[in-house]
């Protein structure tokens, strides 16, 4: 005679399985947050090594470091959004232009917007980051500036809020930026002197 499972036994199953699912399946809002976070972490480094390959120096110059390569953290222009360009001022005028933009390794692309957030043929859709990964907002802590770009010298060292008209306008302390997304938050952080860029919290 075959021999049923008892209740006992099925809600044992069933709760071991509701275990293993929660460890081995991650989540998706997690996954999210940390893509977003790998993809920015990415292309601040990106922005770094651009700087130390084609250094912007030029002594007949008096305003050459305001093409130094930076990454510009922008709003929309219906302040519906966030996304980011990297490049230089190529006009030395108000910021990253269509002109100095970089090329977006992953797809060819410019690291380039207006901001009217409207793609055109040859801009690159990773920077739209409330499109992407539903950014809401971004934070910075005071060593970051007021300007919400970073900006690195041929050595890699960072700047902010200033493009450094002299060696002594580099960052003093740990730049913090946090994004903030419906999935939860993440922080990235630049540390001064050595600009290097690391993911410092994740809170999903």
């Amino acid at each position: 005679m075959k021999k049923a499972f008892t209740i006992i036994e099925l809600v044992i199953v069933m709760v071991a399985g509701a275990i293993i699912a929660m460890v081995l399946v991650p989540r998706f809002a997690d996954s999210r947050l940390r893509e977003a976070a790998d993809q920015i972490v990415s292309h601040i480094r990106y922005t770094q090594h651009l700087a130390m390959i084609d250094d912007k120096f030029n002594p007949t110059d008096s305003q050459w470091y305001k093409m130094r390569w930076q990454i510009s953290f922008r709003r929309c222009e219906d302040n519906n959004g966030w996304y980011y360009v990297v490049g230089y001022d190529s006009n030395k005028n108000d910021g990253v232009d269509k002109a100095g933009s970089a090329i977006n390794p992953a797809d060819g692309r410019r690291m380039f917007v207006s901001n009217t957030c409207t793609l055109q043929e040859d801009e690159s859709s990773e920077i739209l980051i409330s499109d992407k990964y539903q950014i809401e907002n971004i934070e910075f802590s005071d060593s970051c500036g007021d300007n919400q770009y970073i900006a690195f010298d041929n050595i890699g060292r960072p700047y902010a809020s200033t493009l450094g008209v002299s060696p002594y306008d580099v960052m003093t302390g740990r730049c913090d930026i946090t994004f903030l997304s419906s999935d939860g938050d993440f922080t990235i952080s630049i540390e001064s002197e050595t600009g290097y860029v690391h993911m410092t919290a994740i809170n999903d």
